[in-house]
């Protein structure tokens, strides 16, 4: 079993340093890091392929983030697809070999887990922990997608997989489809899988946020049809929770 993480970066050489080494450091052998550069006029590409000699390095246009991912997706050659922000990074050196072993054990489509969200200064600032998927449905959450891993046979059942017209929320819309249509069953790892930084494009200011809700309406409605308004609530009301607002700020 191979794993393909996915990054896609654009003028990311202050961030991509944790998370090559992240993906570089685990103990599991077959590990494919490929990254969909979008033309970046700084060194990514020199400090990427410095950190790893190996990593899959495809720089070419995009018209943002999920088309990014889209192309890398398209060029990935694992069985067991993850995509990891270039200012994300793995927690630890032990998680795609307790992955793998989940995937080996269960047969399941997808695995994910737990992450920290930090600020510019380390702090955490949410504990983001999604819990089990109830009765195959994500009415009451969702998958941080720098946590999930999924068969790369059950994405490509999915046209992209990602919805480029988003800008935010098109991760949801994936999850959506995985699990309300194609009935994937997924299994929940009760751990830390992945530490995100706050001021990615989805958690940048107030307005990000309003985006990303929006568009969180828009996939429920696009994919389920009605109850797109209570799944917000639900949606908007776990993420505050999670939040330590005093290191937030």
């Amino acid at each position: 079993m191979k794993f393909s993480i996915i990054t896609v970066t654009k003028n990311s050489s202050k961030t991509i340093h944790n998370c090559i080494n992240s993906v570089k450091n685990q103990n599991y052998p077959y590990v494919e890091h490929l990254i969909k550069d979008a033309n970046s006029s700084d060194n990514t590409r020199q400090i990427s392929c410095h950190l790893n000699s190996d990593i899959v390095f495809i720089s070419c246009d995009d018209f943002g983030i999920y088309d990014g991912m889209n192309q890398g997706f398209k060029n990935c050659t694992g069985d067991i697809v993850a995509f990891l922000n270039s200012d994300d990074k793995f927690i630890n050196s032990d998680i795609l070999s307790k992955v793998a072993s989940i995937f080996e054990k269960t047969g399941c489509d997808f695995v994910y887990g737990n992450i920290l969200i930090v600020n510019s200064i380390g702090l955490v600032v949410r504990e983001w922990r999604p819990g089990a998927i109830l009765s195959n449905s994500l009415f009451t959450g969702q998958i941080p997608h720098p946590s999930l891993f999924v068969r790369k046979s059950i994405l490509l059942k999915i046209p992209g997989p990602f919805d480029a017209s988003y800008q935010i929320a098109a991760d949801l819309k994936l999850q959506l489809i995985l699990i309300h249509i194609l009935n994937a069953k997924g299994v929940y790892l009760p751990e830390f899988i992945s530490i995100m930084s706050l001021g990615g494009k989805s958690t940048r200011n107030f307005y990000s946020y309003l985006v990303g809700w929006r568009e969180s309406y828009r996939a429920w409605s696009e994919v389920n049809g009605s109850y797109a308004f209570f799944f917000l609530i639900f949606k908007v009301a776990l993420k505050l929770r999670g939040y330590k607002w005093r290191k937030k700020f």
